[in-house]
């Protein structure tokens, strides 16, 4: 919807939901621009493989690879495609030509995630002492391997002595506390949970771009995440394994005893980082300046 809106303002627009299905009807000089779905009867299943003609063809949607089959569906319609806007952290882009969509990266712009920083207010400014701070995660820990929570559950199950809590659905997290399965993160729930917690910790193996990480950056929560986030070598990011357990309670560990000082720096790079880099108005004007020849 914002991107929709940005388009607006620039160019007349026809929009259509995710999972419309059906036949549309288009011109020549036309432009579409649309999200892959597996149903083969969605108005973008259909649009790109039919053979009429338009002006341009352009896919956008989050890309990882790590685990292919979650991507198998969305590779025709790249052979189709003239141009793709890939939704995606520095670690996929760096090991797109490893990847199964290697074939198709001459096509690729990559797109990093963004949110509003106002919608997230600065709000952790101090922490909690040393040997008393909290670790949390928001997600889901339904039957979705790409999350991996395995990791996270063996993970924090050796760091059990210090204060940790997670919001979602699914199964329980043995050895996480769940604060709530559901919880609207208004800025006095999040003042809460910065009394708490002290760090966003998130195990993906095959993740684009967790917005719930850039949601946590922007709050002034200090992240520890692996690279199958999506962020990786991202300035105020701690590296966690999806492989060495003592690796990331070392880390864990190494956050739970830095300085204040130490973390008042990574929460203030992570708030910068949000309100310079991923913010929807860059995120947009990549994909307008993408389309914008075509318009002409």
């Amino acid at each position: 919807m914002r991107l929709l809106s940005y388009l607006q303002q620039r160019h007349p627009i026809r929009f259509y939901s995710l999972e419309e299905t059906g036949h549309i009807d288009w011109k020549t000089d036309d432009i579409i621009l649309g999200h892959p779905h597996p149903n083969p009867d969605t108005i973008i299943q259909r649009a790109f493989s039919s053979t009429a003609p338009c002006k341009h063809k352009a896919l956008i949607f989050p890309i990882h690879h790590a685990m292919p089959d979650i991507n198998k569906f969305s590779l025709p319609l790249l052979d189709q495609a003239d141009q793709v806007f890939g939704i995606m952290g520095p670690y996929w882009k760096e090991t797109l030509s490893q990847s199964c969509f290697a074939p198709w990266k001459h096509k690729i712009t990559s797109l990093d995630m963004a949110i509003d920083g106002a919608e997230y207010p600065y709000l952790k400014k101090h922490f909690n002492p040393p040997g008393r701070r909290g670790y949390f995660y928001i997600g889901s820990s339904s039957d979705r391997p790409e999350k991996g929570c395995d990791i996270l559950e063996k993970t924090m199950a050796k760091v059990s002595g210090f204060p940790n809590g997670w919001i979602g659905g699914g199964r329980e997290l043995s050895g996480m506390k769940r604060i709530a399965t559901y919880a609207s993160l208004t800025p006095s729930f999040m003042v809460s949970l910065a009394n708490q917690f002290d760090f966003f910790i998130n195990t993906s193996i095959s993740d684009a771009n967790p917005t719930t990480i850039l949601e946590a950056m922007a709050w002034g929560f200090p992240v520890a995440c692996t690279p199958g986030s999506g962020y990786h070598n991202v300035p105020a990011i701690t590296t966690l394994s999806s492989t060495d357990i003592e690796h990331n309670v070392n880390i864990l560990l190494a956050l739970q005893f830095a300085p204040e000082e130490r973390l008042q720096e990574i929460s203030q790079e992570g708030r910068r980082l949000i309100e310079t880099h991923y913010s929807w108005d860059r995120f947009c004007s990549t994909v307008w300046n993408g389309l914008k020849p075509y318009t002409c």
